[in-house]
C-alpha cells in the first residue's frame, strides 16, 4: 500500500469519525431544512414494496458479461 492510499484512508477515517460525532447535529440541520420530510414523502409514494423488488431484481441479474458465463460454469465443473 503505497503512502498516498494510506494518507486517503486516514483523511477518510478522520472525516467518518467527525461526521458520526455530530449525527445529531447533521439530523437536525437536515430536518430544519425540510429534506427529511421531502425524503419521506419519496419513500412513501414511489418506494413501494413492488418498486423494491424490481430493483432488486434488476441488481441481481445484472451481471457483467464476463462473469455471467465463467461463474455459472466454473462451478459446474467443480
Amino acid at each position: 500500500m503505497s503512502l498516498g492510499i494510506r494518507k486517503v484512508v486516514v483523511v477518510g477515517l478522520v472525516a467518518g469519525v467527525f461526521v458520526m460525532a455530530n449525527a445529531l447535529v447533521i439530523a437536525g440541520w437536515l430536518a430544519d431544512r425540510g429534506l427529511v420530510d421531502w425524503a419521506a414523502s419519496i419513500r412513501r409514494e414511489f418506494l413501494t414494496g413492488t418498486a423494491i423488488a424490481v430493483i432488486l431484481a434488476l441488481l441481481i441479474l445484472l451481471v457483467p458479461a464476463a462473469r455471467s458465463g465463467r461463474s455459472i460454469w466454473g462451478l459446474a465443473k467443480r
